[in-house]
């Protein structure tokens, strides 16, 4: 009996080997394989079959299928790839393809336009493979500079795509430069619901330029947006649309413009102090801004102040409060004289006699900012001083 229930133990124990053995390796997780493809590895040719529609098996499944990634690292571009001469998707900056694939060898293609890199991996059960063929394309496909700019017409982030392919943002005064692939490429720039296209020829070493400046300007929808600052005194006031400069405002002189339909912020700054205010531009319309009011709150004095703003006689001593007032974007170095006439008597016997009391005084003041700063003068000859109001006798600002 006990040799009976020996082997019958036997025999499943086998059968539990053998059948684990059919159904293939055993597996403890996966591992990545990372392939960065070397330069020395030589460009292929384009695939002849479409890189449209679904993604097709590269060769037919025999055994076991793991993961194949490809990306092209920050090479901008949306390109085919191809398996053993097969299209197997699109992979795209920062957006890389992940397929599966059977075990074995294969070879994998990226082309752009006409000109390809490859690589041939081993793929294998149980570990991931990736490769990256940004080095080689970089390397490897001629390239030239595109400057793409929006002229006159006041914006700020407005999109640039390159064949569909987005690759920057473009503003008033600040053109996008980028490197593209050489031949014939549709760029488009997009101001909300309006997108303006250009197709350029790019070639390697020249560079190229397109400026969508006059088409916006014609095809979005603008208002007319005028700008002043009331009876605030000032000249030259820079103003700004959206965080662009557009021009200046002064007193008596306000700025109109035209500015495309919608939500815009406009700020006007007098030195340091800047006002902002929101304005609906709609199209046809006219749509002003008055900043004086606000100026005239805020932004008191133009330029560099000195005034007294207290003082106090005691005996022969006249304590004064000064204050040095710098709107500027800049720190100056603010010095002041401050006066006071009196007179005094020497003896009861003689008549009053007159002076002059003065002392300088100075100040480093940070931009836009204020400070207050004490002097003393002193009525040092004879005795019953009366005294004037205190003056500012002279200032210089450095």
């Amino acid at each position: 009996m006990k040799k009976t229930v020996l082997f019958v133990l036997l025999v499943f124990i086998g059968s539990m080997l053998v059948a684990g053995y059919m159904s293939g390796k055993f597996q403890f997780g996966t591992r990545d394989i990372s392939i960065d493809v070397p330069v020395a590895n030589p460009a292929g040719t384009p695939a002849t079959q479409a890189t449209t529609g679904t993604t097709p098996v590269p060769s037919p499944i025999k055994g076991a299928q793991e993961h194949l990634e490809v990306s092209i690292g920050s090479y901008t571009a949306e390109l085919p790839v191809f398996i053993d001469n097969n299209t197997a998707g699109k992979v795209s900056t920062g957006t890389p393809l992940d397929i599966m694939v059977s075990e074995g060898h294969h070879t994998v293609k990226v082309c752009d336009g006409s000109v390809c890199v490859q690589a041939d991996v081993q793929v294998t059960s149980g570990i991931k493979t990736v490769i990256d063929f940004g080095k080689r394309l970089a390397q490897d496909i001629p390239r030239g500079f595109l400057n793409v700019s929006i002229g006159r017409f006041i914006a700020t982030g407005l999109p640039v795509s390159i064949d569909n392919h987005t690759v920057g943002q473009v503003s008033f005064g600040k053109p996008l430069n980028v490197t593209v692939s050489e031949g014939s490429h549709t760029v488009r720039v997009c101001f909300g619901t309006v997108c303006e296209d250009e197709s350029v020829d790019i070639q390697s070493g020249r560079p190229s330029s397109v400026d969508f400046g006059e088409r916006l300007s014609r095809d979005v929808p603008k208002g007319t947006l005028r700008v002043s600052i009331g009876g605030y005194n000032a000249v030259g006031l820079p103003v700004f649309i959206d965080n662009v400069t557009v021009g200046e405002v002064s007193f008596n002189n306000p700025l109109s413009m035209m500015v495309s339909e919608g939500n815009h912020t406009v700020r006007v700054c007098a030195g340091m102090v800047c006002e902002n205010a929101s304005v609906d531009v709609k199209f046809a319309q006219i749509s002003t801004i008055d900043f004086g009011e606000q100026l005239m709150k805020d932004a008191e004095f133009t330029e560099p102040t000195v005034r007294i703003v207290s003082s106090l006689l005691s005996g022969t001593t006249y304590t004064v409060d000064v204050e040095f007032i710098n709107p500027d974007i800049t720190s100056h170095t603010m010095t002041a004289t401050i006066g006071s006439g009196y007179s005094y008597i020497t003896s009861t016997s003689e008549p009053r006699k007159n002076d002059f009391a003065k002392a300088t005084v100075s100040q480093v003041v940070k931009a836009g900012s204020r400070q207050v700063k004490q002097v003393s003068l002193y009525l040092s000859k004879g005795s019953f001083p009366i005294a004037s109001e205190p003056s500012i006798a002279d200032v210089t600002i450095t």
